[in-house]
């Protein structure tokens, strides 16, 4: 696969989004391909999917992932975390809209479209693709940042360090704003959505490590309760021993664009 480094105007957002599209090399202009939209953790950018090239390609040639389309836009963390903000950049309506709707213009239209995203970028598929689970093909979230909790003050101190205290008071607005927070929630759309979900068949797939150094792991089981609560069927993955990064993160993530492979295999 050939990668291709590019950027746009974006309105929703208002600025210019720098991105990464990674293609087949001997990919004709009238072929139709479905779009994979690889989503970045926090303080990364659109090089993300330099580092994941290997895996695409491996799997490509092994004939465990179709010839797709793989696309991943740089998002900030601060002021971004995949989020509208009222009266600001909607960084979520860019991933869910307006962003494939650019890359059509060049590589569609597109067979069908599939979300991967790590960490932030976790959250991130996860919220779009619940919000609209008709328009897609399947969800991948590896470590994802959902915390174990569904309103701002259930989440326990512990859960929230860092950047993963920024994105929990963005989701309430800085406030404890509940209304905000549900709707920004992984959890809400979920709840909202149920009956949607499982009526597109959304192949799900949530992953993390059982030594994940945010305990994500928290927040990753308590989706996964959530879910079955709901009856939305779904894999989930408790990896023993695996920490946010790290030696198991290069077998996780290519299992995880595996996972996206079969589903788009079964779409197609």
């Amino acid at each position: 696969m050939r990668i291709v480094k590019e950027h746009f105007a974006a309105a929703s957002v208002g600025q210019e989004v720098e991105f990464q599209v990674l293609v087949p090399a001997d990919r004709q202009e009238e072929e139709r391909l479905p779009l994979v939209l690889h989503l970045h953790g926090a303080m990364s950018s659109s090089k993300s999917l330099e580092l994941a090239r290997p895996f695409y390609d491996d799997l490509l040639q092994r004939g465990e992932f179709p010839r797709a389309v793989i696309a991943c836009p740089s998002t900030p963390t601060a002021g971004g975390f995949y989020l509208d903000w009222p009266g600001g950049a909607a960084w979520e309506t860019l991933i869910s809209d307006e962003f494939p709707e650019h890359l059509a213009k060049t590589y569609g239209p597109f067979t069908a479209t599939a979300l991967i995203g790590a960490s932030m970028g976790g959250f991130g598929g996860l919220n779009v693709a619940f919000g609209a689970p008709e328009r897609f093909a399947a969800v991948a979230a590896i470590s994802p940042a959902v915390f174990p909790g569904e309103t701002p003050h259930d989440v326990p101190e512990k859960n929230i360090p860092s950047v993963l205290g920024e994105l929990h008071r963005a989701m309430g607005r800085g406030t404890g704003d509940a209304a905000a927070y549900t709707r920004n929630s992984v959890y809400g759309r979920a709840r909202a959505n149920a009956e949607r979900i499982r009526r597109a068949a959304l192949p799900i797939l949530v992953d993390c490590g059982a030594a994940d150094e945010y305990f994500l792991y928290d927040g990753a089981a308590y989706l996964h309760d959530v879910l079955k609560e709901l009856a939305i069927p779904h894999e989930f993955r408790l990896v023993e021993g695996a920490g946010h990064v790290g030696p198991a993160a290069e077998t996780r993530t290519r299992d995880a664009i595996r996972f996206l492979g079969g589903a788009l295999s079964r779409r197609a």
